[in-house]
């Protein structure tokens, strides 16, 4: 089996399985290591979150922040206006999606194992661990913030120096999409970095990356990391998706500690 320490970066998803215990407030569980594995952000986050709340409740911005109108706009502002005081879930319960999805009903070892090597990267909370409380929220990656700036900015100043030392020594596989992946360029202190890509041959013989239905190849991928003891990439090479994407070393790259990693149908 292979021993070599890992660290699984993914991204938040749109989608958020709503309800939770109103026990203690988001600020209040920021104060307990249990339920905020990475204090050193908190301050970042709060400035985070009171500039997009401000945003879209007093300052009137809602649909330039959320990209969203209508009906859906309505639906999203009034989930975000409850965030200081809405019901909490730990982050690997409150996310939803394909790749989450994926993720349920995982045997007690491999859950813990997950919980201790995975890290959730969010547009608005910056990294969470699968074990965070956090609220029901929208944000999408990238939100603008009008007298402010972006939230990707933001994030990209204080998430380097946090995500270089949970990455040192260790293995770690991005299965972040470009926008969250330019958020931290990895130093020579991390083990191996490999990245992870899906794709679909075009007529002309080129390659297309897939967005959508990504997400559920790579949690399909992520539990047979665990469940088959592939997280050596040379052993995840023989992986085969439920769709027919397989590894292809034409497509990938690989050099000294960094491999990118490309699974082409």
């Amino acid at each position: 089996m292979s021993q070599k320490k890992i660290r699984i970066l993914v991204a938040a998803s749109d989608r958020k399985r709503a309800g939770g215990a109103q026990t203690y407030s988001f600020r209040e569980a920021q104060e307990e290591r249990a339920w905020n594995r990475f204090p050193s952000i908190t301050s970042a986050r709060d400035e985070a979150v009171r500039e997009f709340l401000s945003a879209i409740n007093g300052q009137g911005h809602g649909e330039e922040v959320l990209r969203l109108a209508g009906g859906r706009l309505a639906r999203a502002t009034q989930k975000n206006l409850a965030f200081r005081h809405g019901g909490l879930l730990p982050v690997l319960e409150r996310e939803r999606g394909p790749l989450f999805s994926a993720l349920e009903a995982l045997p007690p070892g491999v859950t813990r194992r997950l919980m201790d090597d995975m890290i959730v990267v969010c547009p608005l909370l910056g990294i969470l661990a699968p074990t965070d409380m956090v609220p029901e929220y929208r944000c999408p990656v990238g939100a603008q913030i009008p007298g402010w700036g972006s939230l990707h900015t933001h994030w990209k100043k204080h998430l380097g120096p946090v995500l270089t030392r949970l990455c040192r020594n260790r293995r770690v596989f991005s299965f972040l999409p470009n926008r969250l992946r330019a958020l931290w360029a990895p130093g020579g202190s991390v083990g191996e970095f490999i990245t992870i890509q899906f794709a679909t041959r075009r007529n002309d013989g080129g390659l297309r990356i897939e967005n959508a239905g990504a997400g559920k190849l790579a949690g399909a991928m992520i539990r047979a990391m665990f469940d088959e003891d592939l997280t050596d990439p040379s052993r995840l090479q023989a992986w085969q998706g439920y769709s027919g994407h397989a590894y292809s070393a034409v497509h990938s790259e690989r050099s000294e500690g960094r491999w990118s990693m490309v699974f082409v149908r």
